[in-house]
């Protein structure tokens, strides 16, 4: 899906190319449009998903499970093309996924820290 770039730029003494910039890649013009037109499917998606769970009788976890996936294709489109994590040396790329990995644990942390307390007891009078 990405398609990639090579320039090279001139430096100061126009006979070469400056050692920083070496290899400098970008990610080109269609790629950003098809990754756009990805993220506004993932979005209609999410909408067709809230919709029809109205309808249909979805196990509540399982419609949660569903809205989860698309978060994280959302998400991980947007780190890899937007923040320029695809075209990025493999340090910055390790220290991505190693805080993604890190905000995973946390999140699942809380969750099981949340479902492990119980559901707060229904508003109203005691029985």
């Amino acid at each position: 899906m990405a398609k990639t770039s090579t320039t090279a730029s001139h430096g100061p003494q126009g006979d070469g190319v400056h050692p920083e910039h070496v290899r400098h890649t970008h990610i080109s013009r269609g790629t950003y449009y098809k990754v756009f037109g990805a993220l506004m499917a993932l979005m209609a998606l999410t909408v067709g998903a809230w919709w029809i769970e109205g309808f249909i009788a979805l196990p509540r976890l399982l419609g949660v499970a569903i809205a989860m996936a698309i978060a994280i294709a959302k998400t991980t489109l947007i780190v890899l093309y937007f923040m320029h994590v695809k075209v990025s040396e493999r340090a910055t790329q390790a220290y991505a996924a190693a805080a993604f990995i890190g905000f995973a644990i946390m999140v699942i942390i809380t969750m099981v820290d949340y479902f492990a307390r119980g559901w707060p007891p229904p508003p109203g009078p005691l029985p």
